[in-house]
């Protein structure tokens, strides 16, 4: 601003601008809470519907606002990038649900993914945006054994090539998450996550790389807390490195004051085919190669970055407060209405 004719510096620091896509998608939720608490950014939350629950949830928080945009239609995207430094993309493969073949259609999620990117090269060439944050999907622990790999892994993986065929990598840090917890909870009847049932896809001794949705949000804040040193990578992250025997043991340490005995549970791979057929494939494949996050070196990143990985414990604990508070509720509830009749009578 000016003074007497000298041109002072505002102390005020403007808030970078974040444009996080699928806001309201598990993903983009956990990104949006955890930037959000940082204070650090203007976040545009982008999504379909602004006025669903989950929208509105996310426009209560600090510094977030609430913008209509979809990755099927690229001019909306464009208006969303306005001005924007940085954006957070992710993408989805799931479309409605056949037989024989599930809801994930990997052509659907290409076309989100290159509608993205042409949006994210315009919003570059304009000058403003310095950062592309893309969320994949881990590559191969074993690359010789990657063939055939699930159709949601190659999709991201296509998606990636464009990012470089379009000369965005130097930009671009790409985060590659494993399997999520929340994958365990699953509506299949007798297949359900409880304190007696642990339910996998991949056989009890097989290792697997699991973590927690919400930890993606701390891997992007971390990322952008060095934000020149993680352009030009792509990282493989996880929390967990557990066989599903491992996994159902944890659970049952938690509850063994219950007296309760916690069985590790796979569902049959010729159910999983049948329902939801590339996630088959996903089994199959974890179990051939599996996913190639380096334990060891995430937690030296993680230490540079102050990114504290959610435990399977520590989610597991989570989750059965917040059943226990839900039962509770619904006791209190009950009992109410029983009083309520009682009285009325």
């Amino acid at each position: 601003m000016l003074e007497q004719g000298v041109i002072v510096e505002s102390s005020f620091k403007r808030n970078t601008v974040i444009a996080v896509t699928m806001a309201t998608s598990r993903q983009g939720i956990g990104v949006v809470k955890e930037l959000s608490k940082t204070n650090k950014y203007q976040i545009r939350a982008i999504t379909r519907n602004i006025k669903s629950s989950k929208a509105i949830e996310l426009a209560n928080l600090t510094n977030v606002e609430l913008v209509k945009g979809d990755l099927m239609d690229p001019e909306s995207l464009n208006k969303a990038f306005e001005g924007v430094e940085v954006i957070f993309g992710n993408t989805t493969p799931t479309k409605g649900w056949k037989i024989f073949r599930g809801s994930i259609v990997r052509s659907y999620e290409i076309e989100q993914g290159f509608n993205l990117i042409n949006q994210v090269k315009i919003a570059y060439e304009k000058g403003q945006l310095n950062h592309f944050i893309f969320s994949s999907i881990s590559k191969a622990k074993n690359p010789l054994k990657n063939d055939p790999a699930p159709g949601h892994f190659t999709s991201k993986w296509d998606i990636e090539d464009y990012i470089e065929k379009l000369d965005l990598k130097k930009i671009t840090t790409v985060l590659r998450p494993v399997s999520y917890f929340e994958n365990f909870e699953n509506k299949l009847p007798g297949y359900t996550i409880s304190k007696e049932v642990f339910p996998g896809i991949v056989g009890k001794n097989f290792k697997w790389q699991t973590i927690a949705v919400d930890d993606i949000g701390k891997w992007v804040r971390g990322v952008l807390s060095k934000s020149e040193k993680y352009k030009n990578q792509s990282i493989n992250i996880a929390g967990e490195e557990l066989t599903g025997l491992e996994m159902a043991m944890t659970l049952q340490r938690i509850v063994s004051a219950e007296e309760i005995q916690t069985n590790y549970v796979m569902i049959p791979r010729f159910a999983i085919k049948l329902l939801e057929y590339d996630i088959g494939v996903m089994a199959d494949w974890i179990e051939r190669s599996g996913y190639g996050a380096d334990m060891n070196k995430l937690k030296k990143i993680q230490n540079e970055l102050n990114i504290v990985p959610t435990s399977l414990k520590d989610w597991l604990q989570a989750k059965l407060e917040t059943q226990n508070k839900v039962r509770n509720t619904w006791s209190k509830q009950w009992k109410s209405s029983q009083w309520k009749l009682q009285w009325d009578k």
